[in-house]
């Protein structure tokens, strides 16, 4: 500390880099003083929200009942699909399909759990009671859940205004892939299927709201950890300006892993909610409602080719993919099918790839970002079909691999779609990765497993992962010539 007691760093802890930094929440949270969205009480009398939830994966909505629900002792409001339909804005979409997107369905439900109308009352127990006995009357539809069926003909619509369940498609190519499969001695083509998958994070969904009507300014606070990423959509769609809608995060979250970047449609409805009713209105998602309807991966039916030499060399290949959004495409999708364009050929050398994506509505519950999200699809191909050139030549899977890698003195590296990979030696890291993991010794263990009659099996897999984003990569869904603009 200097005389005049500004505090002065010495060279020597003039960086954090390669250092450990001692961990200053753990005592706190340990001893169960953390503050999160369900002890927040930034507001006297706050109200209670129950959400009524379609039993439907595909339905029109002919009428609402809600009476018998208002006149139950406690309840204070009624928030019907009709409401959100004559109140707000559908979201804007990352496509130029013309996808109305609300925050409850406002004509009919398109997955299961899609909220149809919001019960506010002075207990959660008055809500949640008075929500079973709202009456939405319902005229069933048929079902596709399958990204493959819903494109075929005849398949049932979703959006009749779009007039097909392809929510977006692109085409890319980089270098020649054409060339490079002309030229390949080995020609390997393989189907892959990618199950729907959530993070589920330990704390669910919750929102509190107030709508102050003599300033026209509302607050939401919310346990959603990018709150400025989705704050100009929700502004648009509560008809509100910008500077009239405050978002506020409690000190402590949960988890979210991605997931609770969707929690932005629960913003705007709950608020909503409290400009409708006239009181602060507090939302807290059950696990049940977040294991039905909050957000997931998207499942994926996709199909890839690779181009090889007889030597193991790759010399392309071409990605085939559906991605099912489910209900709707909602931002940040398809970010799904575009988030890992930078290093879509991994960590190898190979020039030539043509990337064709469909991005496919059907009955199931809605996408969003999920830890890793789009990535894990990727690499689950790619790898695979390594592996299957290696069984096809006869050759080792990690010498397969080994053959294709980028080397240490091409970096800093300009992949063919884009990507920057700023530094690395992969080859080092593969052969750190198998010493670590005793492979050869695995091998002579799987040689005499096999031989004795028993399965044994040893999986190898090779990833590049971008360390950062931005919400750039949406954009790709669109063609140059066709900017989205944003209503």
């Amino acid at each position: 500390m200097s005389d005049h007691g500004t505090i002065v760093r010495s060279p020597a802890t003039a960086s954090w880099i390669g250092k450990p930094v001692k961990r200053v929440e753990d005592a706190r949270l340990l001893a169960g003083r953390g503050s999160f969205i369900d002890d927040h009480d930034p507001l006297p009398n706050v109200h209670h929200a129950a959400i009524v939830r379609s039993p439907h994966a595909h339905a029109r909505i002919t009428g609402y009942d809600v009476s018998a629900a208002l006149a139950m002792d406690g309840v204070v409001g009624v928030v019907t699909g009709a409401d959100v339909a004559r109140l707000t804005k559908p979201f804007s979409v990352g496509v130029t399909a013309p996808v109305h997107y609300y925050c409850a369905a406002a004509d009919k439900v398109r997955f299961v759990g899609e909220p149809v109308a919001v019960i506010v009352a002075k207990s959660r127990y008055v809500a949640e009671d008075a929500a079973d006995l709202v009456r939405v009357h319902y005229e069933p539809l048929p079902v596709v859940v399958d990204p493959e069926r819903a494109l075929e003909p005849g398949a049932p619509i979703l959006h009749e205004a779009v007039g097909t369940n392809l929510a977006g498609h692109r085409r890319l190519v980089y270098g020649d892939p054409d060339r490079a499969f002309s030229e390949a001695e080995v020609v390997i083509k393989e189907r892959f299927r990618f199950p729907k998958y959530s993070s589920t994070p330990i704390e669910t969904y919750g929102v509190i709201a107030k709508w102050d009507a003599l300033d026209g300014v509302c607050t939401v606070w919310s346990n959603f950890m990018g709150p400025f990423i989705m704050h100009p959509l929700t502004a648009r769609v509560l008809g509100v300006a910008e500077n009239r809608l405050r978002f506020i995060v409690p000190p402590d979250i949960g988890g979210s892993f991605g997931i609770k970047s969707s929690m932005y449609p629960y913003m705007a409805l709950i608020a909503l909610a409290a400009r409708l009713t006239g009181v602060a209105v507090k939302w807290i998602e059950d696990r049940r409602e977040h294991l039905l309807a909050s957000s997931s991966g998207t499942d994926r039916v996709a199909y890839r080719e690779l181009a090889a030499r007889k030597d193991g060399t790759v010399l392309g290949m071409r990605y085939r993919w559906l991605d099912n959004v489910g209900g709707y495409i909602r931002s940040p999708e398809p970010g799904c099918s575009f988030r890992p364009t930078g290093n879509f050929v991994g960590p190898y050398r190979f020039q030539h790839l043509e990337v064709d994506t469909s991005v496919v509505m059907t009955n199931k519950s809605l996408t969003g970002p999920n830890r890793g999200y789009a990535c894990g699809h990727l690499y689950f191909e790619t790898e695979r079909m390594m592996d299957l050139l290696a069984e096809r030549l006869g050759l080792d899977p990690a010498e397969v691999r080994r053959k294709n890698l980028l080397q240490a003195n091409q970096f800093p590296y300009r992949s063919p779609t884009g990507g920057l990979y700023d530094s690395g030696d992969y080859p080092a890291a593969l052969d750190k990765a198998l010493e670590v993991a005793r492979y050869a010794e695995l091998r002579r263990e799987q040689a005499e497993a096999r031989a004795a009659g028993r399965c044994f099996g040893i999986g190898v897999a090779l990833a590049v992962d971008p360390s950062v984003s931005n919400m750039g990569y949406v954009a790709t869904a669109l063609v140059p010539t066709e900017p989205k603009r944003l209503e």
